[in-house]
């Protein structure tokens, strides 16, 4: 086929000439139905690729959220290992499998410590019921002389105490899990520290034990007095039980401006270093063949006040020669 064109031309209105070009349209219409054949092709498998990239990148990019609700549908309340494990991924969904470990690890250690608190809390109540149960047991068998009685209830009455100290002992660190907020004020800590020393130096002279307070005066801290007071009652008392010779020293010093440590040092038996990381357990006992009393809180109670005080708590100690346990605060803290 050709393609014509016609152009006349006038001079003053009259016609003078016709001019016509003829081309042929062959390479154009060539050109054109290659083109036309191209996109006939080439749409469909564009539409293919496009098809399956998308497929293929979507699949990718949700094969994590499968992952993680696959994860999440292994999870229960008595297996809380399951991890999604998505740390070679750097993006949003890898942030949030990472969050999501992570907050899984904190609901695990915390399940296992809920755990261990009730298996080892029924294990210490059972200790002093049994123990009542065989003195009831015991004394009923026949008839006793006013003696054996009294002797029957003085050690009825001592277990009580203990079953008594231990429910106490529970509750306040329930009381700590549950976070409850407590009123923090000034407190002098000097002139509490020495009032708690005077409390319990009588019973380290039934031992024949020194305790010597050192405390500078006037230090000021920002706490909950009741909790302080309990705090370095039970070091003292812990420092007292496992000494059997020697002085119990407990003082403070002021560190710098803004900090302020107490350290309860003791002549007593001492802790190996394997047990040592593990002092402040709950229901932790170093040696459990030990007669000594007690119920394995003391210390896991003055790690729970420190800790609600913001601050520190740490030991040191060499069997045979005496522990130390020092708490770091910060005299102006903010809560």
């Amino acid at each position: 086929s050709v393609g014509l064109y016609t152009q006349p031309e006038y001079d003053n209105s009259r016609l003078i000439a016709i001019v016509q070009v003829v081309q042929s349209l062959t390479d154009v219409q060539t050109t054109l139905h290659r083109l036309i054949i191209s996109l006939l092709v080439s749409i469909p498998l564009l539409v293919v690729v496009a098809g399956a990239s998308g497929y293929f990148l979507a699949a990718r990019t949700l094969a994590p959220i499968d992952q993680i609700t696959s994860t999440a549908r292994r999870i229960s309340a008595r297996d809380l290992s399951q991890r999604i494990n998505l740390s070679s991924v750097d993006d949003e969904v890898g942030r949030l499998a990472k969050t999501f470990d992570e907050m899984l690890a904190r609901l695990d250690d915390s399940f296992h410590r809920e755990r261990q608190f009730t298996n080892d809390a029924s294990h210490e109540l059972r200790t002093p019921l049994a123990a009542m149960q065989a003195i009831l047991a015991v004394i009923r068998e026949k008839q006793r002389k006013p003696k054996e009685y009294r002797q029957a209830l003085d050690d009825l009455a001592e277990e009580t105490d203990r079953l008594g100290t231990l429910i106490e002992n529970m509750l306040l660190l329930a009381r700590s899990d549950n976070q409850v907020l407590k009123t923090m004020e000034p407190v002098d800590l000097s002139a509490l520290i020495h009032d708690v020393s005077d409390s319990m130096r009588p019973l380290a002279e039934v031992k024949q034990l020194t305790l010597v307070c050192e405390t500078p005066p006037k230090i000021m801290v920002l706490g909950n007095s009741d909790d302080l007071i309990r705090l370095f009652v039970n070091l003292l008392d812990n420092a007292i039980k496992y000494t059997e010779r020697g002085n119990i020293t407990i003082q403070a010093e002021q560190e710098g401006e803004s900090d302020v440590s107490v350290t309860v040092s003791d002549t007593g038996i001492g802790i190996s270093a394997e047990h040592l990381p593990r002092i402040f357990d709950r229901f932790y006992r170093v040696d459990q063949s030990r007669v000594k009393p007690g119920t394995g809180l003391g210390l896991a109670i003055a790690s729970d006040i420190v800790q609600s005080h913001h601050g520190t708590i740490t030991a040191r100690s060499l069997i045979g020669g005496g522990t130390s346990i020092t708490v770091h605060f910060r005299r102006n803290q903010h809560h």
